[in-house]
């Protein structure tokens, strides 16, 4: 008999114990956060405004502002009424003004990239075109060069490759190449292609620039030595000009503004 009260004891004795240890457990951890609670307030009151703000003006000429409003949310909490915090407000507010006007600078300089281009709108079709400024690309000129179109919220980018001499060269594929590297330049030779002649003959192509040939364009104008070549049963090569690069430079820099205004 006394071994089976034991035997019913022993359970319900571990059993109170495992409850006393798991609120023991919950108490421990409760006062732990609670500590840890205690002890960041009593480091924002340990330390003296001129301590937390030692820092500060080497922050402020590095224009670190993220770092600068850290000493002030601390200040604001735990020293609200002190001479520093005003002073830390000026200079964040300084910081800010300060890249609110760089942001200002950059935009009216990119905005300027645009603005030199001639502009012509299209009240039928509803398209402004935006071309080159330093010349006009005529038909009849061997020539390269890149134009934009945009209606509403929607840019694009055309090229123009042409030919003037005084026979045919009736080509059928057009290149594009840079310090060794060569794109072709796919075209319907049917809608993209045109030819006229009067003393002498002129041959063009005026197509679409895809995302794959315009990042093609941007390292070709930054490249050594730029080529034209148009090929059919006669082909002609020539050397882009440092004019008609810089052109080709200048409107795709003015196409990324415009595709990315909002």
């Amino acid at each position: 008999m006394k071994k089976i009260l034991l035997l019913l004891v022993i359970p319900l004795f571990f059993s109170c114990n495992s409850g006393e240890l798991e609120n023991a457990n919950r108490e421990i951890t409760q006062l732990k956060k609670e500590n840890e609670l205690l002890r960041r307030e009593l480091n924002g009151y340990k330390f003296a405004p001129e301590k937390v703000c030692a820092s500060v003006e080497s922050l402020f000429e590095s224009g670190d502002l993220e770092a600068l409003r850290d000493i002030e949310d601390i200040l604001k909490k735990y020293h609200p009424e002190c001479e520093e915090l005003k002073d830390v407000q000026d200079k964040c507010d300084k910081i800010y003004a300060d890249r609110k006007a760089k942001e200002e600078a950059k935009k009216k300089e990119k905005m300027a990239a645009v603005n030199r281009l001639k502009k012509e709108y299209d009240d039928v079709s509803g398209i402004t075109w935006y071309y080159n400024p330093y010349f006009t690309h005529y038909n009849n000129i061997n020539r390269t060069s890149v134009y934009i179109g945009k209606s509403g919220s929607s840019t694009w980018l055309r090229l123009k490759m042409s030919y003037e001499g005084d026979s045919w060269i009736f080509f059928e594929q057009a290149f594009l190449s840079y310090d060794g590297n060569t794109r072709e330049i796919y075209f319907d030779k049917y809608k993209d292609k045109e030819s006229d002649n009067s003393v002498r003959v002129w041959e063009w192509i005026d197509v679409p620039v895809d995302s794959s040939l315009e990042q093609f364009l941007i390292k070709m104008v930054d490249g050594k030595s730029a080529k034209m070549r148009l090929s059919g049963k006669y082909t002609n090569t020539r050397n882009l000009t440092s004019t008609e690069k810089k052109a080709i430079k200048d409107v795709l820099l003015a196409y990324n503004i415009l595709k990315n205004q909002k």
